[in-house]
């Protein structure tokens, strides 16, 4: 609990007190763990594994929101009463384990203590950061726009030039909102390009400077 940045800043004696709250529950790779729609009773920590947050739209495909790692929470805004179900799909992308948090219990704990209020507000609103800046990267960045911001955000995560994708390349078609054949293409692009290379998941950024470039808007 202590690793999850929506519960970083609680008191041991309060954190103790949540934990009484907790229980875990394990998931298989590719099993959902709840669904658009479905009756929200609580939220969820990741412990290990990871997690992915997808919608459907009305012809079936699939957009990815959001990727959830070890330490990260998902479907926080639950806790408040005015979200009675789940405004998306979750499903484990490897063999996870999470904390699960019953929205009731965790209400009657926030009143007792005001800075687990200020947790998850901080969460939810670094999530709406999130969610504001990709909505604009989806309707104003072109598709070799966000794939190179996409990149140079993992370098800098990772603090390296070199990494590997920690996504599928499916996945990471549907994250940025393009056709996965579309994304091998502008990959190819920018390797010929001599922008980066890779091998399988295992990518290089050659120019950041021009990496840099086409993610603000500039021609590949």
């Amino acid at each position: 609990m202590r690793h999850s940045f929506l519960f970083s800043s609680i008191d041991p004696q309060n954190l103790s007190k949540i934990a009484r709250i907790i229980s875990v529950r394990s998931f298989d790779k590719r099993e959902q763990i709840f669904q658009e729609g479905e009756a929200a009773s609580g939220f969820f920590v990741v412990v290990k594994g990871r997690v992915k947050i997808y919608k459907l739209s009305l012809n079936g495909n699939e957009h990815i929101l959001h990727i959830v790692n070890e330490g990260g929470s998902f479907a926080e805004a639950v806790v408040f009463e005015f979200l009675k179900q789940y405004p998306a799909f979750a499903e484990a992308l490897e063999n996870t384990e999470t904390l699960f948090i019953p929205k009731n219990d965790f209400l009657s704990a926030m009143k007792s203590d005001f800075t687990l209020t200020k947790a998850v507000m901080a969460s939810l609103a670094e999530k709406l950061k999130f969610f504001n800046e990709l909505v604009e990267e989806l309707s104003l960045k072109d598709a070799p726009a966000r794939i190179a911001k996409y990149l140079l955000d993992v370098s800098f995560k990772k603090n390296s030039d070199s990494f590997l994708l920690d996504i599928k390349k499916v996945e990471l078609a549907r994250k940025l909102g393009i056709a996965p054949e579309t994304l091998s293409r502008i990959f190819k692009r920018f390797k010929k390009q001599r922008v980066i290379t890779f091998q399988k998941a295992l990518f290089t950024l050659v120019s950041k400077d021009k990496l840099a470039k086409i993610a603000s808007g500039e021609k590949a």
